[in-house]
């Protein structure tokens, strides 16, 4: 697998509020790494690792289309049905 540079930008990140997880009553143990700290009952994602994982999974995805595979992707909130 080919490394490539995806412009992932943390500031970004913050204004999407990819850093809002679960609410601390619903979270799995095996999360506890990804988990930098907890807030009004809300567990805060740490970005630095989000952002090192969303960048292999994209060098993922297009190593795969490159290869002509295609993808399904299911959105599982009303707001990314569309």
């Amino acid at each position: 697998m080919t490394r490539r540079y995806w412009n992932i930008n943390l500031e970004e990140m913050m204004e999407a509020g990819v850093h809002f997880g679960h609410g601390t009553r619903k979270w799995n143990p095996k999360m506890a790494p990804y988990i930098s700290a907890k807030r009004k009952g809300i567990h805060i994602t740490n970005l630095t690792r989000t952002a090192r994982f969303l960048s292999e999974a994209c060098d993922l995805v297009f190593d795969a289309a490159s290869r002509g595979k295609q993808f399904l992707i299911v959105g599982t909130k009303n707001k990314e049905a569309d």
